[in-house]
């Protein structure tokens, strides 16, 4: 049986987090990058199997205004 990482997500506050994602490490990594290139607005964040933070990342706007 494989460890369970999880990606989350929330709001530019960052208060209510939902899970989007559960898998293996790879699995979890993958998404985790990939929502925070893809989204223009929120926070992401990875934890491992015991629920503990591993990285955490707000996602940048795609087009600035300089």
């Amino acid at each position: 049986m494989t460890a369970e990482f999880q990606v989350q997500k929330s709001g530019l506050i960052g208060q209510d987090w939902k899970t989007i994602c559960r898998g293996p490490e790879a699995k979890a990594r993958e998404v985790f990058l990939r929502q925070l290139r893809l989204h223009s607005v929120g926070r992401f964040r990875l934890l491992d199997a015991s629920g503990r933070v591993v990285e955490e990342g707000k996602s940048l706007p795609l087009f600035s205004d300089n």
